[in-house]
């Protein structure tokens, strides 16, 4: 047998055999390959590919439509939380539909419907736009209001239903004041869903096509059709099952244009086969075919495993070929690796960077995600130095590393960590933080830190970069609440979409006339008079409507746009105090934001627009809040003693709401203390309140300092304050804020 094989390979012509059988061999796999097999598993695939492809279309139309559905939503919210619309649905403001039930109310808003009922779920207010024309709807707003769940839930209710052969997005959310205080009836819009506003919510094109069906399925069903594939899916009612259904539909063309492809790409390698056979044949003796064949096994094998190499043993040019590659690989995968690691890596920690941790999770599943601020790091750097920083954020690393393998940490930030969950347990957030808080050696000092974290959990993997972003928000929620930690939710990520759309509203509102000013009186509990105004921003968006001080005030500071706010309002406040002093001589408070205080030029800026309105200075009175102080106690005590050296009053607002000690009023150049409302809660009757309400007093006195305090909201709080000896007082008991024109009017009656 073996002498049979040497004789064999010894002629030329059994190289020719060999070749010719294992060419047949292999033929003929490949010919059931390309006839049978391949057709049907492309067929697979293009049907596969384009159920996909529906389903997706599906899901971006159906979420077009939840857009839509928010943004009705977000604009019935500006009415319904509106002290205002609380006023009419009580029987209290005859006027209100007069200013905004009109034309601009439906066209600007995108809305078809309008309906209000009273608390008891009276009708009140049911119209229409018809050619430009306010007209009345009543027989359809109360049919919508037949859809709402009863009861109605505080946060509202929204969706598509089908009435009379017509479909419509209906939300509705019960009515509050400003404050989300009381509950004043329903306030509906609805929009209707033509086959034109589909197309303009969904962004038909030439891709898919999007139509409504009046028979709603109970889940996504996918049909595929000679020419076209289409999906419907259910559509969510604000109560009850889905009552209409969205029926999707794309062209087959990607599984015409595949079965053409793979006509041809078998009829291609059938060509190259032949030709390849040919070459075979030809040109290529075993020992060539052989090496070569082992450098293309071992170069598709180097495309998956990049630390293979190709063999190169073979003493001819090719294995002298074969190790030059091997040697140029090996230094390109060196180079390649030091390159990664340095843009995946935090020099300082070792940590994964935001880009090398978005690429090192992007294939694997993440549940969960802890992102950490470091706490007080240029305080920190001040005191102990850079280097020891350093050593600091890299224990903090190394704890979180501690936590096993199924963690990813990176460094996102100068003072930011992140840790990702990679498998299938999710960690305990509080228990983390527990025990990462442990004291650090900081100069052989013991040094406490107080983390602030977000987290967020999700039931499923998802993408590491939404993740993050859930966290982030989290985060975000938790500095500005103050919390330690903050767990992700759907209502974080609505505060934080609709706090981005009040960013972009709020540029400019100075310029637009959006905003303007209203004034609470402070009334001397000495002589009883009016000692000063303190004037109170307020803003009202053409579409938005009024938005609360206490929504766009903290969203102007962190976007900084405080700042040309809080000079237009110190502007206007004393322009308008000018021009009253031909009434009152009446001072005028204006709240002073934390930027604007820690501004290098703040004093400077306030004395040149007295200067340029030619305003006097003790008509001005600035407030400034504890906590501004507290972030930069010698430049805050700089600036507030340049303007009262000028003539201008200062005055400590919210005083007992921080935590800084009582030592600030001795320090502070200041005339007035404010006292946080938060002394008068429950009346503060006797107990510890009263006793705190009664020693602030007192030692605001002993310091000469004039006290006001703030929420006084009955006459029992008004007689505490006299009996405890307090200056002057401030709420609602008194005066709510009016325009100025409404105040000085009041003024003249009461002789002051």
């Amino acid at each position: 047998m073996t002498r049979a094989l040497a004789r064999w390979n010894g002629l030329s012509v059994s190289l020719r055999l060999q070749l010719l059988a294992l060419l047949t061999a292999l033929l003929v796999p490949l010919g059931v390959i390309l006839l049978l097999l391949l057709p049907a598993f492309m067929n697979e695939k293009f049907n596969a590919i384009e159920r996909t492809q529906v389903q997706q279309f599906s899901d971006i139309a159906r979420a077009n439509l939840n857009t839509e559905e928010d943004r009705v939503g977000l604009f019935v919210l500006n009415f319904s939380l509106w002290t205002e619309t609380f006023e009419y649905a009580a029987g209290r403001n005859a006027r209100y539909l007069e200013a905004n039930l009109v034309p601009g109310t439906f066209i600007g808003g995108k809305v078809d419907y309008w309906g209000i009922t009273a608390p008891g779920g009276r009708l009140l207010s049911a119209a229409t736009l018809d050619q430009n024309r306010v007209v009345d709807a009543t027989d359809t707003v109360q049919d919508f209001l037949r859809a709402l769940p009863d009861p109605l839930p505080q946060d509202g209710a929204a969706g598509v239903i089908q009435r009379g052969g017509r479909a419509y997005i209906v939300a509705a959310r019960p009515i509050t004041r400003d404050d989300g205080q009381g509950r004043g009836g329903t306030m509906l819009l609805a929009r209707t869903l033509t086959p034109q506003v589909l197309q303009e919510i969904t962004y038909q094109g030439q891709i898919f096509s999007a139509a409504l069906r009046l028979d709603p399925v109970p889940d996504t069903q996918v049909q595929f059709l000679s020419d076209r594939v289409r999906a419907t899916s259910p559509l969510s009612a604000p109560s009850g099952p889905p009552q209409l259904s969205l029926e999707l539909s794309i062209p087959r063309a990607v599984h015409a244009a595949g079965l053409i492809g793979a006509q041809q790409l078998r009829l291609t390698m059938l060509i190259t086969t032949l030709i390849g056979v040919s070459a075979f044949m030809l040109f290529l003796n075993r020992r060539v075919l052989s090496v070569l064949d082992g450098y293309k096994r071992d170069t598709q094998r180097i495309a998956r495993d990049p630390t293979h190499r190709l063999d190169g043993r073979d003493p001819t040019e090719l294995g002298l070929l074969a190790r030059t590659i091997n040697d140029l690989l090996d230094h390109l995968r060196e180079r390649e690796e030091q390159l990664r690691d340095r843009s995946q890596r935090d020099e300082l920690t070792g940590a994964f960077t935001r880009s090398g941790l978005i690429e090192r999770l992007d294939h694997t599943p993440v549940r969960s995600a802890l992102l950490l601020e470091v706490p007080r790091l240029q305080e920190l750097s001040g005191l102990y130095g850079n280097a020891m920083v350093d050593t600091l954020l890299r224990e903090v690393t190394g704890r979180l590393n501690e936590l096993g393998p199924q963690f990813v940490v990176a460094r996102l930030s100068s003072s930011g960590l992140a840790l990702i969950t990679t498998g299938p347990d999710t960690p305990d957030p509080r228990a983390v933080l527990h025990d990462l808080e442990r004291p650090f050696t900081l100069n052989d000092n013991d040094v406490p830190l107080k983390f602030t974290a977000g987290y967020v959990e999700s039931p499923y993997a998802v993408p590491v970069p939404t993740l993050l972003r859930h966290a982030n928000i989290a985060l975000q929620h938790a500095i500005d609440e103050r919390e330690q930690i903050a767990l992700f939710n759907e209502e974080m990520l609505s505060r934080s979409q609709y706090g981005h759309l009040l960013e972009a509203a709020l540029q400019g509102a100075e310029t637009r006339d959006e905003l303007t000013l209203l004034y609470q009186p402070i009334r001397n509990l000495s002589t009883g008079r009016w000692e000063s105004v303190e004037a109170l921003m307020r803003w009202k968006h053409p579409t938005l409507g009024s938005v609360p001080p206490g929504t766009f005030i903290p969203i102007a500071e962190r976007a900084g746009l405080i700042a040309p706010l809080g000079e237009w309002a110190m502007q206007r406040a004393l322009t308008d105090a000018l021009s009253a002093q031909r009434i009152a001589p009446i001072r005028v408070n204006v709240n002073v934001s934390p930027i604007q205080l820690l501004s290098p030029d703040f004093a400077a800026r306030v004395l040149k627009l007295l200067r340029d309105l030619n305003a006097p200075a003790d008509l001005l009175t600035v407030e400034v809040t504890e906590s501004s102080v507290m972030q930069n106690v010698d430049l805050a005590c700089r600036h507030l003693q340049a303007l009262r050296d000028a003539g201008i009053h200062v005055a400590l607002d919210d005083f007992g709401s921080g935590h800084s000690s009582l030592a600030l009023l001795a320090d502070l150049p200041l005339d007035t203390v404010k006292l946080d409302r938060s002394f008068l809660r429950d009346n503060a009757l006797g107990g510890t309140r009263g006793a705190l309400l009664g020693s602030a007093i007192r030692l605001a006195g002993d310091l000469g300092l004039h006290t006001v305090a703030e929420g006084v909201e009955d006459e029992s709080m008004l007689r505490l304050l006299q009996d405890f000896g307090c200056g002057a007082a401030q709420g609602y008991h008194i005066a709510r804020p009016e325009p100025l024109e409404e105040l000085l009017g009041r003024l003249q009656v009461m002789g002051r």
